[in-house]
C-alpha cells in the first residue's frame, strides 16, 4: 500500500468571480393608508353642470399603491423575505446563524458574521452586507437547498464533497450530519473526482514523499486522503495540495476520523 501522499503549496489566489442573472425577487405589499371619508353635509339641491360627467358605481376605487420593496443590498438590521432567503442559503452552506435571527428574518450580527465569512471564502469584498455579487453568488451555490446527489444519499454513511461549493457534508443514512469547509488539490494536482471508498485510515500520517503532517487521513484515491491540513489552517483559500482534500479545523477532522468507517463512500463532484 502506497504512502505517498500530499502536501499543501500555497499560491495567491485571484478574485473575481462572475456574477450571475438577478433573481426575481417578490415584493411584499402593504395597503396605503385609506382617505378618511368627510362628514356629511346637509344635502342640498346641486345644479346639474352638463360638462362634469356622471360618476360611473360599477368602476372600482383606486387601488393601493404598494410601499418600496426591499432591495439590495442587505445588511444589519434588515428584516424581511430576502433576508429571509439569503439566511437559509448560508444554513445550507454550513455557515451559523442565531436561532433568533432566523424565526425573525433578521439580519442580526450571526447573520452579518455568515455573509463575511461567505465573501472571504469566495474572494469577494468582505463587507458583511448582501449585495448584488454576493447574492447571485450565495444562489448559484445554494441551489438547490437541501438537495444532494443521489451518490450521497443512497447508502448509510458517505462523505459528500462538492468542488464548486468548496464543502465536505458528512451523510448518515441521507441526513447532513455535519458541513464544513475543504480545500483541494492545485491546477495540474487536481483531486479526482467521482465516487470511492475509504480503504485505509492512519490517525497521525506523515508523507513518506512531502514530509508534510497528514493526521485523521482517511485515504480513498491512492495517495489522495482527507485530513486536516495545517496549511490551510494558516493560508485559507491562497492555496492548495498536490490532491488531497484538506480540512482547516482539527478538531472537526478528529471528529469525522472517529465516525467514518473504512468502506464508507467518498463521493467528489461539482455542483
Amino acid at each position: 500500500m502506497s504512502t505517498a501522499m500530499c502536501a499543501a503549496l500555497v499560491l495567491v489566489a485571484l478574485p473575481g468571480l462572475p456574477a450571475t442573472a438577478d433573481d426575481a425577487t417578490p415584493s411584499p405589499s402593504a395597503s396605503a393608508t385609506p382617505t378618511p371619508t368627510p362628514s356629511p353635509s346637509v344635502p342640498t339641491t346641486p345644479t346639474p353642470d352638463p360638462t362634469t360627467p356622471t360618476p360611473d358605481p360599477t368602476t372600482p376605487a383606486t387601488p393601493a399603491v404598494e410601499l418600496p420593496r426591499r432591495e439590495l443590498p442587505l445588511k444589519a438590521g434588515h428584516f424581511g423575505h430576502l433576508v429571509d432567503v439569503a439566511q437559509q442559503r448560508l444554513t445550507w452552506l454550513g455557515y451559523d446563524i442565531y436561532e433568533g435571527n432566523l424565526e425573525n428574518q433578521r439580519f442580526g450580527e450571526s447573520t452579518k458574521s455568515a455573509v463575511r465569512a461567505f465573501q472571504v471564502k469566495f474572494f469577494l469584498p468582505a463587507t458583511g452586507k448582501v449585495d448584488r455579487k454576493t447574492w447571485n453568488r450565495l444562489r448559484k451555490l445554494a441551489n438547490p437547498i437541501g438537495i444532494l446527489p443521489r451518490s450521497c444519499t443512497s447508502v448509510a454513511v458517505a462523505l459528500c464533497l462538492d468542488k464548486t461549493a468548496k464543502l465536505l457534508r458528512y451523510v448518515v443514512d441521507g441526513k447532513v450530519k455535519l458541513t464544513t469547509d475543504i480545500r483541494f488539490g492545485l491546477p495540474g494536482m487536481d483531486t479526482r473526482e467521482g465516487t470511492f471508498r475509504v480503504y485505509w485510515k492512519s490517525r497521525n500520517h506523515t508523507s513518506s514523499l512531502y514530509r508534510s503532517w497528514m493526521p485523521f487521513a482517511m485515504f480513498f484515491s491512492g495517495g489522495q486522503a482527507v485530513h486536516y491540513s495545517p496549511y490551510f489552517d494558516r493560508d485559507g483559500y491562497n492555496g492548495g495540495s498536490h490532491g488531497c482534500v484538506g480540512i482547516r479545523d482539527i478538531g472537526l477532522a478528529e471528529w469525522l476520523f472517529d465516525r467514518v468507517p473504512t468502506g464508507s463512500r467518498v463521493y467528489i463532484y461539482r455542483s
